[in-house]
């Protein structure tokens, strides 16, 4: 394999931060839901995964999967989707949106699909321009699963 294929093939598609919360009480249940869900989910690559909490005086503080008391499953398994590409950045950042009796998850992922999508856009010379998140849409979504807002 030439470098410039491998590189290629070593690359990352376009990557997305994804952050939940749970109470802490229910965390693992959360956990395990999750990555049920995201690795069964085509077009999807999980690449990293922590839990961020919060101590008395609101730092943050990352644990791996397998660190997490009576989650079960294979501690190499698990300790294998912890790769450190979530930064101490964005640990400081999902520690501001949690409290103490709060954990957060935070799952990063890969878009595997946008890859697919780019090469048969490159075969009729299109390119993909933009990847956008659209927050609006995404807060009254939210806030309808919520329950908040609207009759």
């Amino acid at each position: 394999m030439s470098s410039g294929r491998m590189l290629r093939a070593m690359a990352l598609g376009p990557l997305e931060l994804i952050v939940l919360s749970f109470p802490a009480a229910r965390l693992n249940d959360g956990v395990l839901a999750t990555l049920d869900r995201l690795h069964g989910a085509p077009g999807v690559r999980v690449v990293d995964v922590l839990v961020v909490r919060t101590d008395a005086v609101g730092g943050a503080c990352p644990v791996e999967l397998n660190e997490l008391p009576g989650l079960g499953g294979d501690p190499v398994a698990l300790a294998r989707l912890a790769t450190g590409l979530i930064t101490e950045t964005d640990i400081d950042e999902v520690g501001e949106l949690v409290d103490d009796s709060t954990d957060a998850l935070a799952v990063l992922v890969e878009h595997l699909w946008v890859n697919d999508l780019a090469s048969d856009v490159a075969s009729t010379d299109g390119a993909v321009l933009a990847l956008l998140h659209i927050p609006a849409v995404q807060e009254v979504r939210a806030n309808a699963l919520a329950g908040i807002g609207g009759k």
